[in-house]
């Protein structure tokens, strides 16, 4: 899943070998405007999915090794000034080097002159907060599983990120906007051209940075030493998550964190999952959740501990659901003698 697929429109230009390091070259497929236009009739309006402050999002079909064709995601970025070249830079050089089955794939980009994009697999389901605030009267509200499936998925990639790999990678900028879903629900983790790359993550004293690009993340979901002081931590992003797990369970009726600071969360569940979670799940879930939007970064646990405790949820609310499910069998199955 982590790695570039071979497409048979697979390019190398004279102008990106100039402007990228041999990493790019080697590991990420080049692809040419004309057959991306090919592959989304032009950039048709129609096939638009999403859009952001980088570029907008379309819908494509390109052949996969000649033979298939395969569905993807491309986002296209024009007018772009040097600012956004760096972001798109950015991007590619981190998700080509990536492998890890809950970050969203890279599967090639396009540098022309007059325009850059950036092919990614595409995610049937979109992103969490489509899902989570959809309108569509068809389509199933996510059970309480799923959602806790959803924020261990997210919890993988950052665990990933933070120590995987032999330098530390802050996201920078963690939402439901930036959770990509796939056909079986999987999360993906998406959109890394603000992330940056820290010290080694085992260095002592643990990473600290003043960031110097004005970015200091999305409102609501942003560390409080970032907004206070512009500092990044190594869990900085722990916060963000914290922010974006809580949204999971409450969704709309969390206006803010400082409003379950003042009144139990359990006010606040969304009322599609409220009462079908089990007191031990949930005991766990509000645990961990607390602890990474603790305002001292210090207080916060890590990623890994994070992972392991939303495991430990799942757990128990499977568990609580066999108990559940034996209990009905043995009601149903009572002989009444008169």
């Amino acid at each position: 899943m982590g790695q570039c697929l071979s497409f048979c429109c697979f390019k190398h230009t004279a102008s990106s070998q100039r402007q990228y390091p041999t990493v790019i070259e080697e590991l990420c497929p080049q692809f040419s405007l004309a057959d991306l236009k090919k592959s989304t009739n032009n950039f048709d309006e129609k096939q638009i999915i999403g859009s952001g402050s980088l570029g907008i999002v379309y819908k494509g079909s390109l052949r996969n090794s000649c033979v298939t064709e395969c569905t993807v995601a491309i986002k296209r970025i024009y007018g772009i000034t040097e600012k956004e070249l760096k972001q798109f830079k950015n991007e590619i050089e981190l998700l080509c080097q990536f492998r890890h089955p809950n970050l969203v794939t890279l599967l090639g980009f396009c540098d022309h002159r007059d325009e850059k994009n950036i092919v990614y697999e595409y995610m049937t389901n979109g992103s969490l907060r489509d899902v989570l605030y959809c309108s569509d009267m068809k389509k199933k509200p996510l059970t309480w599983k799923q959602r806790l499936n959803i924020c261990i998925g997210v919890a993988k990639a950052l665990h990933y990120l933070h120590t995987g790999l032999k330098r530390t990678i802050f996201h920078r900028d963690i939402t439901p906007y930036k959770i990509l879903l796939d056909s079986n629900m999987e999360a993906k983790l998406s959109d890394f051209r603000l992330s940056l790359t820290g010290p080694h993550y085992a260095s002592k004293p643990p990473p600290k940075i003043i960031t110097k690009d004005g970015f200091t993340g999305t409102y609501g979901y942003v560390a409080p030493e970032i907004s206070q002081s512009n500092t990044l931590t190594e869990k900085s992003d722990i916060y963000s998550f914290g922010v974006v797990i809580l949204e999971v369970v409450c969704k709309d009726k969390l206006k803010s964190v400082e409003k379950t600071q003042k009144h139990p969360v359990e006010e606040y569940i969304d009322p599609n999952i409220k009462g079908k979670i089990a007191p031990e799940s949930w005991e766990v879930f509000i645990d961990i959740t607390e602890r990474c939007l603790n305002f001292d970064p210090n207080e916060r646990p890590s990623m890994g501990e994070v992972e392991i405790q939303l495991e430990l949820s799942l757990s128990l609310q499977e568990e609580a659901d066999v108990r559940n499910t034996c209990d009905d069998y043995n009601l149903s199955s009572l002989t009444i003698i008169n």
